[in-house]
């Protein structure tokens, strides 16, 4: 770019040739320059052509680096601040339609908990098996995040696979139904967070449980419908994002501090735009490391999401 504004300031400098004084007597006729110029042009039309070169070979690494990845989400996204990414798709067993963002992978934080719902219900042979101590649990744990409750019905996981490890192992299986084959649910805690919620899931990953669920390609209708029902009706501090979107939705978030301190804020879910059902995987820190800024960068997210790609995402893909 340098070598063409450099070339172009050249070519105005021949044509304008040197300046004389106006009390001048005559003017000597100009030079002919016309080859010369021409020189300057054919230069600039080739450093203008190898600019173009340039970034359509950039813009081709990129897609073949990441064939989902939208330039439209990756701008929406880097205006934000801090660290964003989105996945958007349809239900079922595809990957996203439409990707980008800075944001790739962390902490699960409390959106683990709908694995780990779905395993006590897979457990239980569907929602008739639950004890009333269980759907009480899955309900807080659910729609009020709440921690105990999702420690508890670990707990119950615990005892029927053999501890921490069978317990891990048994909430990755409903993963692998859902085709993700690299998450492992972590094992260790961190400053008294859950074991569970420092599982490191990319967004990706994410989405594509997500979609599975909604795309009912596993665990069975019963279960499914229940815990859908459940993600319906969150509140409490999780109504932002999805939440915060104005269409019908059915989500769950999750948020922490990093070693950093900085909060990381993450929502998968779906929500029904004008009577399409649209998979959101959806995570961001903000510049100023606060839950709030975080919250606000996702609602900002979903929104804009409803508003310019809904009509992008593909039917229902199947399982």
């Amino acid at each position: 770019m340098r070598l063409l504004l450099a070339a172009g300031l050249c070519l105005g400098l021949v044509v304008a040739g040197c300046g004389g004084s106006d009390e001048d007597a005559t003017v000597p006729p100009a030079p002919d320059r016309s080859a010369q110029v021409k020189r300057l042009e054919d230069r600039i039309d080739r450093l203008r052509d190898q600019i173009d070169d340039e970034q359509a070979a950039r813009e081709h690494a990129a897609a073949a680096a990441d064939p989902e990845a939208d330039p439209g989400v990756g701008a929406m996204l880097g205006r934000l601040g801090g660290s964003a990414g989105l996945a958007v798709g349809a239900p079922g067993s595809g990957g996203p339609d439409l990707s980008g963002g800075s944001f790739g992978t962390g902490d699960a934080w409390s959106t683990i908990k709908v694995p780990i719902v779905a395993r006590v219900l897979q457990d239980a042979g569907g929602p008739s098996g639950l004890t009333a101590a269980q759907e009480s649990e899955i309900t807080n744990a659910i729609t009020l995040s709440d921690n105990d409750a999702a420690a508890a019905l670990f707990a119950d996981l615990e005892a029927e696979h053999g501890g921490l490890g069978g317990a891990s192992e048994a909430v990755g299986e409903v993963l692998r139904q859902a085709g993700d084959g690299t998450t492992v649910i972590s094992t260790q805690g961190r400053d008294g967070f859950s074991t569970y919620g420092q599982t490191e899931w990319s967004l990706a990953d994410q989405f594509r449980y997500m979609a599975a669920l909604a795309g009912g390609c596993v665990s069975d209708s019963a279960s499914r419908a229940y815990l859908l029902g459940k993600m319906a009706a969150v509140g409490g501090s999780d109504t932002y994002g999805l939440g915060a979107a104005g269409f019908p939705a059915k989500w769950k978030g999750g948020w922490g501090p990093g070693l950093d301190g900085k909060y990381l804020v993450r929502q998968m879910g779906v929500m029904d735009v004008n009577g399409k059902e649209i998979v959101v995987a959806m995570a961001a820190i903000p510049d100023d490391g606060s839950f709030e800024s975080g919250q606000s960068m996702l609602s900002h997210i979903a929104r804009w999401t409803a508003a310019h790609l809904a009509d992008r995402v593909s039917a229902p893909t199947g399982c």
